[in-house]
């Protein structure tokens, strides 16, 4: 029989212990069961009385007790006055904005995590001895007998010093006016014997690799192309040597350091090289280009479709030829002046090296040029790292004792996706829920985009050639949307993991904005004009520059869709270039120009020069993600890198040093499986504990009548002190 109040109610009891015991794990004493039917045992049942006095009820009204089955259930009055129910209602609304908030923190969870990883199965490992020098010699007597020649005549700090000497006499003796400039030759054949030993130190292995390496050919071809104008504007002669023999080729072995055998030039010398040859390339690109140089010709390269290419100096050019990109014959002429060319070229060499100088001083043991590009996984695939077949045949030929360099890529990086990590959720201040209905709906409806976008950038493009009217360029603007929208759930921790390359993202960017800004002038900054290239540019950063950083499920798996995105991308990008250049752009003039002085240089060059010169860059870079995504594959990113690690360690303990990074990386993510295993669980955990929480205050006694004839408390309302601690 279950009991009765007052009223003549039925009422479920629970026992106060077992109640207590499923919420709070309140210790229970179960020595005296007596409870038959009970979990099918018989014994008696823990009693727990509570006792409370009418001050501490919270009504103010004592408590009804009652006893059954050797359980004490006690009851309080209902609230009756109006600051009662008011103080009920609110406890009421603070549980319900408490389950939204809940619901609204499930709601931004993360939803999955994607690793970025660098190539694991293409492990290098080199012989430590085995250098350019043995591979000259011929063989390792020869190479031992050579290096005890070298060490006896302290010709590594004789090299080294000869080659800083020679570097700052060469920078500032440009700077002076020397009559007989054979005396250039001197800091030339002095700085070759550094670079000499810097070369014999490197790994022939690792060269080949760097050879095959974009970032390294691209400075190469860089500084190459500097040494090329700088030779014509100092006339060939032999100031040349200095230029060629000392800077270039310093300039060549610095980007090759990540090859050397040598652990001091690799660890202790390597940032400080790196440094030094950054401030002495932008203290010559500032004398250069402010008129410092002594006796220098200015010189101007000049193309046009009836003559053809031909140089002459620049006072010749402004004296004698028109600024028109096309002439009243139908000739088309484009000039650009050389200094300005090789200052460019070298800038972003520098930049590429400071970058470089950057890594090597807070990661000294990763490597400052070579890079992986990252592949992105919803799994993170679990193979362990393996030596290629040129390292394992190097391996196998070594004794024990012999020391190895092992080449292989940094921990990967896991990075969490959700509605919480979207660029939306953080231009929204943190509100995850509206984002992520923004989100929705835009993935939705983006169909509708998409042919926005196509329809204003067609539009746009034969506008400009003035066949429709230039104003419909304005419909550029219609590309906007989507390129918000791929921006809007893209992963800000992976944004900004693309932002912080400086080499594969910044130097695209900024050589773009610049680019963008010498057409808008060379267009007298048509305000249609100037939307379609802003939107235009938005599209070249959200779709190339930072594709990377859509970690969504359907950007993951739909990577496939990047290499057709880049090649559409690169088409009309490539047509927009050609037009700008043959003058199919009518309005576009190279007769808007702009001047400034800098230090003794009065600099005057057209906004058409400056778009033609700097949107080379970004054209280049996308050809190279062209070129990795169809060679490597979709799932490989263009702009996140991974770094390589260069480890010195005997051949003995190569099997167990890679056996332990394989096993922290496994640990590593183990431990985040469980802590995913931890989020997903601690939603119903939490249902769990409100589920059984209503259970316990649904099945507590429903109170009887009062002698004033008010109602006592019924399931919810407020206990005892230790009644509710218990619940809640």
């Amino acid at each position: 029989m279950l009991p009765r109040t007052a009223s003549g109610r039925c009422n479920r009891v629970v026992p106060l212990d077992h109640a207590l015991a499923t919420t709070a794990k309140i210790p229970i004493d179960d020595s005296n069961k007596g409870h038959p039917g009970r979990n099918g045992q018989d014994g008696g049942a823990a009693t727990a009385t509570t006792t409370t006095s009418a001050e501490s009820s919270p009504t103010g009204t004592a408590p009804q007790s009652s006893n059954i089955g050797g359980t004490t259930s006690t009851t309080y009055a209902a609230p009756t006055t109006p600051a009662e129910r008011r103080e009920s209602e609110e406890e009421e609304d603070e549980e319900q904005e408490e389950k939204e908030e809940v619901e609204e923190e499930e709601e931004g969870e993360d939803t999955h995590y994607v690793s970025f990883e660098g190539d694991r199965s293409r492990v290098v490992v080199v012989d430590k001895k085995a250098t350019f020098r043995r591979w000259l010699l011929g063989s390792a007597e020869a190479d031992r007998r050579y290096k005890e020649v070298w060490a006896a005549c302290q010709l590594t700090p004789i090299t080294v010093l000869l080659g800083l000497v020679s570097f700052l006499a060469t920078t500032v003796a440009y700077t002076c006016f020397v009559r007989d400039k054979r005396m250039f030759l001197i800091p030339g054949l002095a700085g070759v014997g550094n670079w000499y030993n810097m070369l014999t130190s490197r790994s022939p292995r690792m060269l080949r690799i760097l050879a095959t390496d974009f970032d390294v050919l691209f400075n190469i071809g860089n500084v190459a192309l500097w040494a090329g104008c700088i030779g014509a504007t100092f006339g060939w002669d032999e100031r040349t040597a200095p230029a060629v023999l000392v800077i270039m080729m310093t300039s060549v072995m610095v980007l090759l350091s990540d090859a050397s055998c040598s652990d001091f030039e690799f660890g202790t010398t390597r940032p400080i090289i790196l440094l030094f040859t950054t401030s002495i390339f932008l203290s010559v690109i500032v004398l250069d280009q402010g008129g410092l140089f002594n006796d220098v010709e200015n010189i101007v390269w000049v193309f046009n479709t009836h003559d053809g290419f031909h140089t002459t100096t620049v006072e010749a050019w402004e004296a004698s030829n028109s600024t028109a990109l096309t002439g009243s014959d139908g000739t088309i002429t484009h000039h650009t002046y050389l200094r300005s060319v090789g200052n460019t070229r070298l800038l972003l060499y520098t930049l590429f090296l400071g970058s470089a100088a950057w890594a090597s001083v807070y990661h000294p043991t990763e490597c400052s040029i070579l890079k992986n590009a990252a592949r992105r996984s919803l799994s993170g695939g679990m193979e362990g790292l393996q030596l290629d077949a040129g390292s394992e045949a190097t391996v196998d030929r070594l004794d024990d004792d012999d020391e190895v360099i092992a080449f292989m890529p940094a921990e990967g990086m896991i990075i969490p996706d959700g509605p919480k990590r979207s660029v939306l959720c953080f231009l929204l201040n943190g509100n995850h829920h509206m984002a992520k209905r923004i989100n929705d709906v835009a993935e939705e409806h983006k169909g509708w985009g998409q042919i926005a976008m196509i329809i204003g950038l067609v539009v746009a493009l034969v506008a400009l050639t003035e066949v429709v009217p230039l104003n419909l360029t304005w419909l550029g603007i219609l590309s906007f949307p989507d390129a918000a929208r791929c921006l809007f759930k893209m992963n800000t921790q992976a944004v900004k993991l693309c932002i912080s390359e400086p080499f594969d993202f910044l130097v695209p960017f900024v050589t773009l904005t610049v680019g963008l800004i010498g057409a808008m002038g060379s267009l007298e900054f048509h305000p249609g004009c100037c939307a379609f290239l802003a939107s235009f540019g938005f599209i070249y950063v959200t779709n190339g520059l930072l594709f990377d950083a859509d970690l969504t499920e359907q950007g993951i798996r739909g990577a496939a869709s990047a290499l057709p995105l880049y090649v559409i991308t690169f088409i009309m990008f490539a047509w927009m270039y050609i037009m700008f250049v043959t003058g199919g752009y009518p309005s576009a003039s190279s007769a808007h120009e702009f001047s400034f002085v800098f230090i003794r240089t009065h600099i005057r060059t057209s906004f058409l020069s400056i778009f033609t010169r700097f949107m080379t860059t970004p054209l280049l870079f996308l050809a190279k993600f062209i070129f990795k995504k169809y060679r490597y594959g979709s799932d490989l990113t263009a702009v996140i890198k991974i770094r390589l690690i260069r480890e010195v360690m005997p051949k003995r303990d190569l099997a167990a040093f890679l056996h332990s990074r394989d096993e922290r990386r496994s640990s590593r993510r183990r431990s985040l499986t469980s802590r995913r295993s931890a989020g997903r669980s601690s939603s119903q955990k939490r249902a769990d504990v409100e589920e059984v929480r209503r259970e316990v205050l649904s099945a507590w006694p429903s109170p009887p009548s009062s002698p004033g004839g008010h109602a006592q408390a019924g399931p919810g309302q407020d206990l005892t002190e230790p009644g509710r601690a218990a619940v809640e």
